[in-house]
């Protein structure tokens, strides 16, 4: 277009250096009358150059010279030849050319042609030159080419004063086939202010290289002083567009895959270095329309970061990370789809790429809240790991919500593929139903109001499903109470349940009444208090609804106490606890009668509220030091009585029931 300007201009200098159109040496001048009474000059095949000293600026050549007396020099089978400052040539050829020196105005007409080097070349219908000399314009379509491109436009205008280019209409710039780097323009109109080395595009732009895209209603770029060299690019108004990057391929010799990421916002601003790779851009969003960064994940999904303002950072030209700002939420979607599967909010967020342009890891700050179709957490902070599926939250605490309760802690984290919650630094887990933790069926799973757990970590999952809590584990409903150093509870392979409680297992438990249908006292084992067991080791089975006690067991209920090496808790049909059975050692000792009965097994009938003591021989000691042997002894804990029997029987049968006495154990035959 430059170079146009100046063919233009060169009439000009022509004009003046000649004063009349110059025929060559030794040819004679014609004046004729024109139609309209004007004289006008006519020479045939003339040629002029004009030179700065040694230097030839431009060439001017044609077939026939005419002048009018206003000043009009007409040129028919124009030629021009300019040469730029390393002494190349353009040459523009067009069938006419008119300039008039008193106002300025120049036109070349029909099959306006430029060729230059570098693959130079532009072709219109006609130039004109007007406003004094000030502004060129095209007559129609324009297309051209240079070095690798080629592109048309409706109209050309070229404004001389403040060196201003103007595209306008359908503007397409495309690269051509055999150009090392494809790149695209589509605008209504593209302005270049050559001065400020300053490109504006505008009316629907779309922009591609090497297959990287942007969209929008205006584009501004701002170049190096060659023009040759994009440093800064401002898209704005429904911008959207792609990243184009090789994911790394699998199994080494398969070529690379493409991976898109893909971005739509209100406005981008890209940074380029001298050397025209991108070093930061700035994309910002509206209410109604946020910045929005896609990166697909290979698997069918899509990880979508969205934000009032997204901040890119980029190293060698390739996208590292991006800094999230003004209602920032990272969501994870099915490609093509708009459900959400998961999300993460926060005040502030730091997306982390790789090479191949995959999100691979998140940092989320102040009022964080992630949530997905199994759990969802609140907290301070969180660190994502994308390749790893595992988030990381910390907090004052972190609270975690699933099917299983309530979990609080000062750090959680959370693998989503493999179902797994790790909480440590000091839990809190709440659940409304004993089932949800694996309690039920527990002395826990007895009582009013949620199951509440402490413990110094936890670790839930779900395939297994199991919970385990370590660490002065300290768990209870209303008044019954679990404390150990680990408790685990695992879902069996046959759809049952298994709960271990290990290291210094306590428990303290309400007994419950039973109801006046199933006999015995109405108050039953509740009249004399909760019954507090400590074991190393407890065992609760499902369906077969076992309740163990292991190692060192000691049984205590107010001032009575069974101790022995197991415990085994039989459970009542309708809930609570029907009977205990001590083996091994087992010892019963009522303070309060001062007597104590040994033998190898202690049954505890809570109903009936009596031992039966087994052994070979079970040994009664008195308060006086008195001692009655007998194959077993029936202790009545409502009247501290106990009666000795000689006669074996099994320990599930029924006692007799006891005689009240005056305290003394008196032998039986049986």
């Amino acid at each position: 277009m430059a170079v146009l300007v100046a063919g233009l201009v060169g009439l000009y200098l022509f004009g003046r250096a000649g004063q009349t159109a110059m025929p060559r040496q030794g040819e004679p001048r014609n004046e004729e009358e024109s139609p309209e009474g004007e004289i006008t000059l006519v020479g045939q095949g003339f040629e002029f150059t004009h030179t700065e000293g040694d230097r030839a600026i431009f060439r001017i050549r044609g077939e026939a010279v005419r002048a009018d007396r206003g000043g009009t020099v007409y040129l028919d089978g124009v030629g021009l030849t300019l040469y730029d400052e390393e002494g190349e040539g353009y040459d523009i050829s067009s069938s006419t050319a008119s300039f008039n020196r008193d106002s300025r105005q120049a036109d070349l007409e029909g099959d306006v042609e430029l060729r230059g080097p570098r693959n130079a070349s532009l072709s219109t219908a006609g130039l004109k030159l007007s406003d004094r000399g000030r502004t060129l314009e095209s007559v129609g379509e324009v297309r051209f080419t240079f070095q690798g491109l080629k592109g048309r436009a409706d109209r050309l205008r070229v404004a001389r004063d403040n060196d201003v280019y103007v595209l306008d209409g359908d503007v397409q710039v495309d690269s051509l086939p055999d150009a090392v780097q494809q790149a695209a323009l589509r605008a209504g109109r593209v302005v270049f202010e050559r001065g400020r080395h300053l490109l504006r595009a505008g009316g629907g732009v779309s922009v591609e290289r090497d297959g990287d895209r942007v969209e929008a209603a205006r584009v501004n770029a701002f170049l190096d002083d060659t023009d040759s060299i994009v440093l800064f690019l401002r898209a704005r108004f429904q911008v959207a567009g792609r990243l184009t990057v090789d994911a790394a391929s699998q199994g080494g010799a398969a070529a690379p895959a493409t991976r898109l990421l893909r971005f739509s916002g209100r406005s981008l601003s890209v940074l380029r270095n001298l050397g025209g790779l991108p070093q930061t851009a700035e994309l910002e969003g509206a209410p109604q329309e946020p910045a929005v960064i896609d990166s697909p994940t290979g698997e069918g999904t899509v990880q979508r970061l969205v934000a009032g303002y997204l901040l890119a950072s980029f190293n060698s030209g390739k996208l590292t990370s991006v800094r999230a700002f003004n209602g920032p939420r990272l969501l994870e979607v099915k490609a093509g789809a708009a459900d959400e599967l998961r999300r993460l909010d926060g005040r502030r967020m730091e997306g982390r790429f790789a090479a191949d342009g995959r999100l691979v890891g998140l940092t989320a700050e102040e009022a964080v809240t992630y949530a997905d179709d199994e759990i969802t957490a609140r907290g301070d902070k969180a660190v994502y790991d994308v390749l790893q599926d595992k988030a990381e939250l910390t907090g004052k605490p972190v609270r975690l919500l699933s099917d299983r309760g309530e979990l609080l802690a000062p750090r959680v984290s959370y693998e989503r593929g493999a179902g797994v919650v790790f909480a440590q630094e000091g839990v809190r887990a709440v659940a409304q139903d004993a089932t949800q933790i694996g309690l039920s069926g527990t002395p826990l799973g007895e009582g009013e109001g949620p199951v509440r757990v402490e413990s110094k970590e936890a670790l839930w999952r779900d395939e297994p499903r199991s919970a385990l809590f370590r660490g002065d584990v300290r768990a209870w409903r209303g008044e019954n109470l679990l404390l150990a150093e680990a408790l685990r509870a695992d879902e069996t392979a046959a759809g049952g349940r298994r709960l271990v409680a290990s290291g210094g297992v306590r428990t303290v438990w309400i007994p419950v009444a039973p109801s006046p249908s199933a006999g015995g006292d109405p108050q039953g084992a509740a009249a004399d208090g909760p019954v507090e067991v400590t074991a190393n080791t407890l065992t609760y089975e499902q369906p077969a609804d076992v309740l163990l006690y292991e190692g060192r067991v000691r049984a205590e209920q107010g001032e009575r106490d069974l101790s022995c090496r197991n415990l085994d808790v039989k459970l009542a049909e309708g809930g609570g606890v029907e009977r205990l059975t001590c083996s091994g050692d087992a010892v019963l000792n009522d303070r309060p009668a001062g007597s104590t009965a040994r033998g190898e097994q202690a049954v505890y009938d809570l109903t009936s509220r009596k031992v039966t003591m087994l052994g070979e021989p079970v040994k009664l000691t008195k308060k006086d030091g008195a001692q009655v042997e007998g194959a077993r002894v029936l202790y009545d804990l409502a009247t501290g009585t106990a009666r000795v029997l000689t006669e074996e029987r099994k320990a599930d049968e029924a006692p007799p029931p006891a005689t009240p006495d005056d305290g003394d154990a008196s032998p039986e035959d049986g």
